[in-house]
């Protein structure tokens, strides 16, 4: 199995938008590799804001795999993640503020690495150094 595809708001964000060129090479890609592509929980809950976004995430969601992208599969924050979530921020001596982000590494670190779509690489790497024995690398969506 081929380390996942992993999205923070700004992947799924745009995702659930106009995905540009490049963000459809990435799932394209993700496709023929036969990658997971995944989302936290925490992810969705910092998008679904509002009936409209809302509604764009999870039509998202909701999508079947086509001949272009698979599907998005949201990871649920369970007590072994929530875990992997803390000790990714105590590690660090970052804050709750690094939640969600912490949480995309974390589904990384669970599936023994991954491709992070981010908006904010530099949240990632730095998060991603609590992990260092795990391979992480960051896309832009745009």
């Amino acid at each position: 199995m081929t380390a996942p595809l992993v999205m923070d708001s700004a992947g799924l964000g745009e995702l659930a938008g106009q995905p540009s060129v490049a963000l459809r090479a990435l799932l394209a890609e993700a496709l023929r590799r036969d990658r997971d592509v995944l989302v936290p929980a925490a992810v969705c809950a910092e998008l679904a804001r509002g009936r409209d976004r809302t509604a764009a995430v999870e039509s998202v969601l909701a999508r079947r795999p086509g001949a272009d992208a698979p599907a998005v599969t949201v990871v649920d924050l369970d007590l072994d993640a929530a875990k992997q979530v803390g000790a990714i921020l105590h590690a660090l001596g970052a804050g709750s503020e690094d939640l969600v982000d912490a949480s995309v590494v974390a589904v990384c670190a669970m599936s023994g690495g991954g491709m992070v779509v981010t908006g904010d690489p530099d949240d990632i790497g730095r998060l991603a150094q609590a992990v260092p024995m795990v391979r992480i690398v960051t896309r832009s969506p745009n």
